[in-house]
């Protein structure tokens, strides 16, 4: 069955459209610029539309066609809602490779008409969130009165996109978040920072906005959440002045010197790095009485995680028949999910 990957000429995109094909499927493939789609269809011999998200009315025509669509156009804080509002219309089910909270939560707002429309809304399929929210769903079968949950990663190896870059900018001179009994409140980023014993290296680490603030409270119920990133000390000692700058990173001007900077600069891992790097994921669940759960999780390199990740979750949300409304992986599929990813394995303590 053929379904649609919108943002296809991105970098994570296309590694997607190519493992896709590797893997015997044949999706269309959509962007906005046919300078950057027509030639990667032509390449694998797909089928290719273009469309904007601003023309509602091309975009309905285009969703239409397909029973599902894999958004990995970001910033999604701009790409999400049209294709979500349009997907509520069409009755096409709405999958993404976000991390941002707020887009979370926004695509969580819609659950209701999801239900109504009979299509499940699943942000988050690829490196953001799928291995921490696995790792955050195994915990709670460990430890399932945790009142307290802590999330961290750090990479070995790889690099950045230019995608991700330009959406990391999008939030410069932001603050960061955290969950607090039950609710999510702003906190700076690098509120907290530690040392944290990942398993094949121990490395320091500092708080961060990731997903799972909003995610792993919807696939655990957890009213305490903090997401942690590795980072060098320095990094974690700047934050702590960042409310001196905060003005100055949200100012229009600086932000469009970044990225041009990031457009001249950054593409993504080669090849090599991809093959070569590995995420490396910690949580830890705490309860009321101060019993608590640790776990580790490797997993592939991000970039190449998100592509095995969203094919296999495109897949089994095709062949499902009777789910609907948002939803995030693991609370739709289990923990088990990270496992059927080659290259992810738990380590248990």
């Amino acid at each position: 069955m053929s379904f649609l990957i919108y943002g296809a000429g991105g970098y994570t995109g296309t590694r997607i459209v190519e493992l896709a094909v590797k893997q015997g499927l044949e999706p269309v493939i959509a962007g906005r610029s046919e300078a950057k789609i027509k030639p990667l269809a032509d390449r694998h011999g797909l089928e290719y539309v273009i469309f904007e998200l601003s023309d509602k009315t091309t975009t309905l025509k285009a969703l239409e066609k397909f029973p599902l669509v894999l958004n990995c156009a970001g910033p999604f804080t701009r790409t999400a809602q049209p294709l979500v509002e349009a997907c509520l219309k069409t009755q096409t089910h709405y999958l993404d490779i976000t991390g941002e909270i707020e887009v979370f939560e926004w695509v969580k707002s819609c659950h209701a008409q999801a239900l109504s429309s009979k299509i499940i809304l699943m942000p988050g399929v690829g490196f953001d969130v799928v291995p921490t929210d696995c790792m955050a769903k195994w915990l709670h079968t460990q430890l399932p009165d945790a009142t307290q949950l802590e999330l961290a990663f750090t990479n070995v190896g790889g690099s950045i996109s230019h995608g991700t870059m330009t959406t990391m900018l999008e939030g410069l001179g932001n603050p960061g978040a955290a969950r607090e009994n039950g609710k999510i409140v702003p906190k700076p980023i690098g509120a907290k920072g530690k040392m944290i014993d990942f398993g094949k290296l121990t490395r320091f680490a500092m708080t961060i906005p990731w997903g799972d603030v909003s995610t792993a409270h919807h696939t655990t119920g957890i009213p305490n959440i903090d997401t942690y990133a590795g980072a060098p000390k320095l990094a974690y000692f700047f934050m702590k002045l960042q409310f001196l700058f905060n003005p100055l990173l949200r100012a229009g001007f600086i932000k469009k010197q970044l990225q041009k900077y990031v457009d001249k600069k950054i593409t993504g891992p080669t090849e090599s790095q991809s093959r070569k790097g590995q995420s490396l994921i910690w949580g830890k669940v705490t309860n009321a009485a101060g019993k608590t759960t640790e776990a580790r999780l490797i997993t592939p390199e991000g970039y190449t995680l998100t592509a095995e990740a969203s094919l296999l979750i495109t897949q089994k949300i095709l062949a499902l028949k009777d789910a609907a409304g948002y939803q995030t992986p693991a609370g739709l599929f289990g923990y088990e999910l990270i496992t059927e990813i080659k290259g992810s394995s738990f380590e248990y303590s």
